[in-house]
């Protein structure tokens, strides 16, 4: 006979695993009550003998599940992206908005920001980048423009032409600030603008200050063309995060350690420390630490970690978005556990200890030999973060399934690893696409209560001789059944086929090539002119002879003196078209040296040529 009482217990369950409640702390305590008492009412014998046997049975697993299951829910949630995805490229671009969203790093990022001051005064120009939330770890490098620079003691670009060595002239000067939770203010900068006053710390925010000292015309243009625009970059590591094997808070791009911080940091998806704090959640996070820290050998010797990210959010984001892109990046799910804690599991093939059989199999829809021909691919397109070109997102080599191909045709999926830093790593998740997209074996199977074993688990054995299956399958979804008066009688997993040599790797064979960088050494110096070919006329004065510059950037410039004397004279800068010039009165009976250069249309001027010599009469 069924116990009413049983029916409302039941209906609590339903109610809370298949409706996403607003607080999971109002809905997780009566689930959790509610099969408790089930459980205690099952061994006290205050319900009838048949529920009381299936109570028995399972009311382990359903403590378990109730624990869990509102973190499941809540992590399928968080889960579902639908904004686009940021570029790393997108952080390196420096603007001036008045409420630019805040950017927050992992790992190593190339990175510039928005403008926080700029004003420009007895020649030089002062500027104030944002470079994203702190405490950063450290900056690494300073680039000016496309140009790797270094910093003296004093923070001035030492490398020429910021560095002038004849007049010892430092026309750069470059300050950074880590974000520290109360920062220092950039006393220079306030020692030039009143207004910028010892309150202007910028606390809790890594920041550059740029000084663009004055030059004169033709040298500023050399050295700063793009005027107040100059660019200024840094490679900086990001936030510090904490190692979940030994505690300390310290800069990794460990994968797994930089899921767990965004999870729970506040400025990431503000779940509570004591969510990934449970015994079994922290257990589970050691163990995704070390697998994502595993030595991968590099087909051009080396090793790398399996699995590293780097890159950056907005604090604008959805946390869906941005976890969603981490998890990609390194075969992770969000995995509830029994004790009421959350952790990550990253990807690592296994035999199941789930074994599902004709006992536990009540039925299945769209069971197939793969994927429909509208949700397979035989040819993987990804791109991953690509050091080798400025750290923007490059196209990895494709993975092709070539008989496939050859088969029917190019079907082609593309994916976005935008926080793997390296080749290798982004070819790694393309292979596991690879084998997702074209399993042996998908399908939907529904399964009775001894399916609840299956909750949490990645991997599931499957035999169902009917069809001579006898495989591994990977769950992509687990739904609870609810019959008739809202009664628990079973659960649904959608699966697809996994063997293990999906995850397995030989760098030499599959590595592929990494993309070339098309970055080429463009020559923008400018040119230097020949000696020019020399008349002397009557008057004395000479006349220059030379080839149109033909380029519509470039003008020439004259200049001339006795080859004894050290006082040029210099003529105005020519018309473009010129190709003739002629010198006022010069001293008779007197050689002369005749040099030329060019000069920009924004002043900038070349190197003097070689000289032609000629003698008055």
């Amino acid at each position: 006979m069924e116990h009413p009482l049983i029916k409302r217990i039941f209906a609590a369950l339903l109610v809370a695993s298949t409706v996403l409640w607003p607080s999971a702390a109002f809905a997780m305590p009566g689930l959790i009550e509610a099969i408790t008492f089930l459980s205690l009412a099952a061994q006290a014998g205050a319900i009838g003998t048949g529920i009381a046997a299936v109570a028995s049975v399972y009311a382990g697993t359903l403590i378990g599940i109730g624990a869990s299951v509102g973190l499941s829910y809540l992590a399928s949630s968080m889960l579902r992206t639908g904004g686009p995805q940021r570029k790393p490229e997108d952080v390196q671009q420096s603007f001036r908005q008045a409420t630019a969203p805040r950017m927050r790093h992992y790992g190593r990022v190339k990175v510039s920001g928005p403008w926080v001051f700029a004003e420009a005064k007895a020649g030089a120009f002062h500027k104030v980048l944002a470079l994203g939330q702190g405490p950063v770890d450290a900056i690494e490098e300073y680039w000016l423009d496309d140009t790797h620079v270094t910093l003296n003691g004093n923070n001035d670009v030492v490398e020429a032409p910021w560095y002038a060595a004849a007049s010892n002239y430092h026309t750069a000067h470059i300050e950074t600030r880590l974000g520290a939770s109360t920062e220092t203010t950039y006393s220079s900068l306030g020692a030039v603008f009143p207004e910028w006053t010892a309150a202007h710390r910028g606390d809790g925010v890594a920041s550059l200050y740029a000084l663009q000292r004055a030059s004169g015309q033709s040298a500023y243009f050399k050295r700063f063309p793009n005027g107040i625009n100059t660019s200024y970059r840094v490679v900086l590591r990001g936030a510090k995060v904490e190692n979940p094997l030994t505690g300390s808070v310290e800069w990794s791009d460990n994968a797994a350690a930089i899921i767990r911080d965004y999870i729970t940091h506040a400025d990431g998806m503000r779940l509570p420390a004591a969510i990934v704090n449970t015994p079994l959640a922290q257990a589970g996070w050691a163990k995704a630490f070390a697998r994502s820290a595993e030595a991968i050998d590099l087909a051009g010797g080396g090793t790398e970690p399996r699995y590293r990210l780097w890159g950056s959010y907005g604090l604008d984001e959805r946390p869906a978005d941005v976890i969603g892109r981490m998890l990609a990046c390194c075969d992770g799910r969000l995995k509830p556990t029994p004790d009421g804690g959350l952790t990550v599991d990253i990807g690592e093939w296994s035999e199941p200890s789930v074994i599902l059989g004709p006992d536990a199999i009540t039925g299945f829809t769209e069971l197939g030999r793969g994927h429909d021909i509208m949700s397979t691919a035989n040819t993987i397109r990804a791109t991953f973060l690509n050091l080798e070109q400025d750290y923007q997102a490059s196209d990895a080599d494709a993975w092709v399934n070539a008989a496939d191909v050859s088969d029917r045709g190019e079907m082609v999926q593309s994916l976005a690893f935008n926080m793997a830093p390296s080749h290798s790593h982004c070819r790694r998740l393309m292979k596991l696409a690879s084998y997702r997209a074209n399993p042996t074996w998908t399908g939907r199977f529904q399964l009775n209560l001894r399916g609840l074993a299956a909750f949490g688990e990645r991997f599931v054995r499957i035999r169902y001789p009917l069809f001579g299956i006898n495989s591994v399958f990977e769950v992509q979804k687990f739904d609870f059944v609810i019959g008739e008066g809202g009664i628990l009688t079973g659960v649904t997993l959608d699966v697809i086929s996994l063997p293990q040599s999906a995850y397995q790797w030989d760098a030499d064979q599959e590595e592929g090539d990494a993309p070339v960088s098309d970055e080429t050494d463009v020559d923008d110096a400018i040119p230097v002119p020949p000696a020019p070919t020399v008349d002397i006329l009557t008057g004395p004065v000479a006349s220059l002879a030379f080839s149109p510059s033909n380029n519509p950037l470039l003008s020439y410039q004259a200049r001339w003196k006795p080859t004894a004397g050290s006082t040029w004279t210099t003529s105005s800068v020519l018309a473009n078209s010129a190709s003739t010039y002629t010198t006022g009165s010069l001293t008779a009976a007197t050689a002369y040296e005749f040099q030329l250069r060019f000069v920009t249309e924004k002043g900038a001027e070349g190197a003097w040529g070689a000289s032609a010599v000629a003698s008055t009469a």
